[in-house]
């Protein structure tokens, strides 16, 4: 019926044009010529709304082509997956080398929601905790237990605000489980894995072409304790200053500061114990509190290539030192390493290495790399009964 139409329009035009071109004027012709076009086109346009709702069951809607607006909002979504073989050997006699195959998977889902603010949800493999859920010293998974399902968690879950700046000038506010801005390279205060629940203010400034500083301001719960009001959290402040002086060279010099409020509640038995060293009373609690001073500072170098790396080849010296005045003795830690490359892209490498020392009180225990630390053949007083730790392990 579709096709017959057009064909019995068609020929209704040249019938009407062939009858009034024997008796009328040249004015009455053009009038009924418009009639007919005009009836015409509404049988069309009938025809049309009949077609569309007996086929709209059936048939795709289109999407409408989005506006600039609507496509900012999109969903993103971001992922890796890495694999890598690590052992740990200990110098303590009897204790066996430790040799674990580990696997790390991020899936992230990102949002738009507007011109200044923006959401996103992360989803990693890990270890499940005993009674805490995943560990917050490690996004990943050991190939072990027969071959076991692996547990997926949620890594991050955000709202940022990110409001309109001056030229040169950016800010954003974090509201929820983020990526970590205090994190450094030395890992002394942080595993790269932690991901710290609360919020985060943050404003950066291009002071000159060559100069920009960098601010930043933290709060964040660590634990809930029910039956008290005095829950422990942590304040946490940081100023850096970057510099590139030539294409070439580049340098920053960056200074903290934290605080850990009410900490004696962060027992073994209160949140995750993964790392050992702090000084603990024999029912676990924590002796002395943790208020440190934290300075670093990196130089690095680019030169223009290097073989089978793509790209510029960066090296990098850094060092940096804490100093905590809330404890007594063993307050003190440091490092200073060397990298050379950077991993990230396709056809990069990195190859570094660093020496840190720690004391047993300078930083929180359940914060720092959980390779790093101390190491026990028994578990002190106050410490969890884990299988794991029986046999000693590092600890902070």
């Amino acid at each position: 019926m579709s096709l017959l139409r057009p064909c019995l329009f068609a020929c209704a035009v040249v019938c009407g044009v062939a009858q009034g071109a024997e008796s009328a004027t040249v004015e009455e012709r053009l009038r009924r010529l418009e009639a007919t076009v005009e009836r015409l086109s509404d049988e069309n346009s009938a025809l049309r709304r009949e077609l569309g709702a007996g086929r709209a069951a059936t048939l795709p809607v289109a999407a409408p082509t989005p506006t600039v607006a609507e496509s900012g909002r999109a969903l993103r979504i971001a992922s890796d997956l890495r694999f890598r073989s690590q052992s740990t050997s200990y110098e303590a006699p009897g204790v066996p080398t430790r040799v674990q195959w580990l696997g790390q998977m991020h899936v992230a889902l990102l949002t738009k929601l507007s011109e200044t603010f923006e959401g996103a949800i992360r989803f990693s493999a890990g270890e499940l905790n005993t009674t805490f859920g995943g560990t917050p010293l490690s996004a990943q998974f050991i190939a072990g237990d027969n071959a076991s399902r692996k547990q997926a968690f949620i890594d991050q879950l955000f709202l940022r605000w990110r409001p309109a700046m001056a030229d040169g000038a950016k800010a954003a506010v974090t509201i929820g489980k983020a990526e970590n801005v205090f994190y450094t390279p030395s890992r002394m205060l942080f595993d790269n894995d932690y991901m710290p629940e609360g919020a985060t203010e943050e404003i950066s400034f291009q002071v000159s072409q060559r100069d920009r500083l960098w601010f930043a301001a933290g709060q964040y719960v660590l634990d809930e304790i029910p039956g008290s009001s005095r829950d422990p959290w942590m304040a946490a402040v940081r100023a850096k200053w970057e510099a590139q002086w030539q294409p070439a060279w580049s340098t920053s010099l960056g200074v903290s500061w934290f605080n850990i409020r009410y900490a004696a509640a962060l027992t073994a038995a209160n949140v995750a114990n993964n790392n050992r060293g702090n000084t603990r009373t024999p029912a676990g609690a924590l002796v002395h509190g943790y208020r440190p001073f934290y300075a670093d500072v990196t130089v690095t170098h680019l030169f223009e290539h290097a073989p089978g790396y793509a790209g510029k080849f960066p090296v990098t010296f850094s060092a940096d030192a804490l100093h905590n005045p809330a404890a007594p003795a063993q307050r003190d830690a440091w490092s200073a390493g060397l990298t050379i490359g950077k991993a990230g892209k396709a056809g990069q490498w990195e190859i570094g290495y660093r020496r840190v020392s720690i004391g047993a009180d300078a930083w929180y225990e359940e914060m720092i790399e959980a390779d790093y630390g101390a190491y026990y053949r028994a578990v002190p007083p106050g410490w969890n009964t884990d299988p794991a730790s029986l046999v000693g392990g590092p600890g902070g």
